[in-house]
């Protein structure tokens, strides 16, 4: 309280509360989802590429029975986009897949292989690794024994699908901007004051205009059971003449009080009754 008597309406402690738990709610599941894009899922998208590079360097190994020597002559890709694309085409996936799983087709294994391989390309591309440091190999057959060692061959990891990643990123970004904008919602409630001059029973409301009771032409509660009061100023009555105030009880308190002691003053004590009794809580 000022020297003067003049009180500034600090904010409601149950508004500051729910806002602060809101923000650290969303912050939190948006550094979740930031930790999940960053770190969990592309450690489970490696597991599973360097088992599917297993796979396909097995499959690149049997397809010699088909075609002798093509295990090191063909196992490495030099440009991975472009061969994920080219396996990737509808008809040619369709065909590897056919003839893959045909074991009278005379391509059966290197289907399999190109099967393999397409499989293996995709989970690097899901953790963004499809890269030809990651898919040339100057001795495929040293590579197939440290993945032998390496990795599992009882446990499957489960494969990252395309938008595992993306929607952690996507969660971040969502979390994080709802939590900007409440976080500048907070900075602009805090910013408006209303002030109160107990002794004429005056409010001045943020913009610097000033109501007294004998300006009210009503105090309109049809949404006080959401603490929210309209104030309709009487016609005339500069700056607000003919406008209707509207009051938010809950992000500030003592307004409450503030509000129904002008209305004690401007209609007497009987306007309390029924319907207008503050709301709980």
């Amino acid at each position: 309280m000022s020297e003067d008597g003049i009180r500034t309406a600090p904010l409601g402690t149950r508004w500051v509360r729910k806002m602060a738990i809101i923000i650290v709610v969303l912050l939190a599941f948006g550094s979740w989802g930031l930790y999940d894009a960053v770190s969990v899922y592309p450690a489970r998208g490696e597991r599973y590429a360097r088992w599917a590079e297993l796979q396909y360097l097995e499959a690149a190994q049997r397809a010699n029975g088909e075609d002798f020597g093509i295990f090191e002559r063909d196992t490495s890709v030099p440009n991975p986009r472009e061969e994920y694309e080219r396996l990737n085409e509808p008809e040619r996936k369709r065909t590897n897949l056919a003839d893959s799983a045909n074991t009278s087709s005379t391509r059966h294994l290197r289907a399999s292989m190109q099967v393999a391989r397409l499989n293996w390309l995709e989970s690097l591309k899901r953790i963004g690794q499809l890269k030809p440091e990651r898919t040339t190999f100057e001795n495929p057959r040293a590579r197939l024994e440290a993945l032998r060692q390496e990795v599992s061959a009882t446990a499957t990891p489960k494969p990252l699908a395309g938008y595992d990643i993306p929607s952690q990123w996507a969660i971040m970004g969502v979390c994080w901007c709802i939590a900007l904008v409440m976080m500048v919602h907070f900075v602009r409630v805090a910013s408006r004051k209303y002030r109160w001059d107990p002794t004429r029973k005056a409010l001045t409301i943020p913009g610097g205009a000033t109501i007294v009771p004998d300006d009210l032409a009503e105090v309109d509660k049809r949404k006080w059971d959401k603490f929210i009061v309209f104030l309709r100023i009487k016609e005339g009555r500069q700056p607000l003449g003919g406008q209707e105030v509207r009051v938010d009880l809950y992000q500030h308190a003592e307004l409450e009080d503030w509000v129904l002691a002008m209305e004690r003053e401007a209609f007497g004590p009987q306007e309390e009754g029924g319907d207008a009794e503050a709301p709980a809580g």
